[in-house]
């Protein structure tokens, strides 16, 4: 088979691989997979329904539907203080398909990503798949803060992108507005696209998250990515939308037609629901997570397990340093074959000897996962 070598060097994520894994197992408590546990709001279900009775489920308009497009403009000038026109917005079918459609868009053969660790999965290899490098700035020794310290060290003539996730998946960690603002000072005459995974921003605790929208000295260059699958649980409705400058916009819309056309109509009145009438059921989902989320933390300190308390998202990162434990892959899978309770390695995010438990099962479900986990790490001191 002639298949695209830069296909070949793929691999499914780990995180996908040990959710499959744990399917094995009987009573699995199963830790891995971001797939909020919440249930869509009803209104959305609701009025989407009556939507689909009542009109015709054409192709949405190019670039996605006009008052979805204006509830997102909205939205980040209300919750952002950004200001983006109509024509600054694409609708994409999911954050992911965003990531992909930019990258696509700006990317050539040879070009630099930097790209701060621990990272998202899905970065790399939507950089490698165009011919692109991924430069990954190691963060661990600063509690996962970038810093222009760190970022400078890294940049050369090749650079082209740099790929922010706050809140990060998988440490939960917000860049603080004293190094964002450092960062975007520091970019202001580099010419390098700032891409912004933002799609966590409503699981935000502690209301410290700042957009890099913002920042209209770098609009030229600003590209920012978020969607309805973590804020509403819409994980399956597959919709998200991209912000950035007219021009960049009209670019990146070539791309995006050409791959999926456009998301479905139906989703795209469902996100139009969600920003419109759903904001307050965001609100609560954020601190049903930020309840378990303290646990999980709390739990693992007291285990002896070096923990960043997370600011955000739906994850808590832990580090395994005070333990005899040197593959972060190998504990997993031991983990889930001694007590079937499935977490994902450090490795999944380019960062080896942590794991990621994920925030989405009912807190009597997470107390029995950390209850084994304990009973797991007894002799492993």
């Amino acid at each position: 088979m002639n298949i695209n070598p830069r296909v070949k060097d793929i691999e499914v994520s780990l995180i996908r691989k040990i959710a499959i894994k744990s399917k094995e197992y009987k009573d699995v408590i199963n830790l891995t997979i971001g797939e909020p546990d919440l249930p869509v709001p009803f209104q959305i279900v609701d009025e989407t329904t009556s939507y689909m009775k009542n009109n015709r489920m054409g192709y949405p308009p190019l670039g996605g539907l006009l008052e979805l497009r204006e509830e997102i403009t909205k939205f980040y000038k209300k919750h952002h203080n950004t200001l983006y026109n109509l024509d600054e917005v694409l609708v994409t079918a999911g954050a992911a398909e965003a990531i992909s459609t930019v990258l696509k868009t700006i990317l050539e053969v040879g070009d630099e990503v930097l790209v701060p660790l621990p990272f998202y999965p899905g970065y790399l290899p939507n950089i490698t798949l165009n011919g692109a490098i991924p430069v990954l700035i190691d963060t661990k020794d600063n509690n996962f803060q970038l810093t222009v310290e760190l970022l400078e060290s890294y940049i050369t003539p090749k650079t082209k992108a740099i790929l922010l996730n706050y809140p990060n998946n998988p440490s939960g960690v917000i860049l603080s507005k004293e190094n964002l603002n450092s960062i975007m000072e520091f970019l202001r005459d580099k010419n390098i696209y700032i891409i912004a995974d933002e799609i966590y921003s409503q699981l935000n605790f502690n209301d410290d998250f700042v957009s890099v929208g913002i920042y209209d000295f770098l609009k030229e260059y600003t590209i920012i990515i978020n969607g309805f699958s973590k804020s509403h649980s819409m994980t399956g409705w597959r919709v998200g939308y991209i912000l950035s400058s007219k021009t960049l916009i009209k670019e990146i819309i070539k791309v995006h037609q050409y791959s999926v056309t456009s998301p479905s109509i139906i989703s795209e009145y469902g996100g139009y629901i969600a920003l419109s009438k759903c904001l307050d059921v965001s609100r609560s989902y954020r601190n049903e997570y930020q309840k378990r989320s303290n646990y999980i933390y709390n739990r693992l300190v007291d285990m002896d397990i070096i923990t960043t308390k997370p600011s955000g998202s739906l994850y808590v990162f832990g580090s395994l340093e005070n333990y005899n434990i040197s593959s972060s892959l190998d504990f997993s899978y031991d983990l889930l074959d001694k007590k079937q309770v499935a977490i994902v390695p450090g490795l999944a995010f380019g960062t080896e000897g942590f794991f990621r438990v994920s925030c989405t099962l009912p807190l009597e479900k997470l107390e029995v996962a950390m209850d084994k986990l304990e009973e797991y790490l007894v002799d492993k001191k």
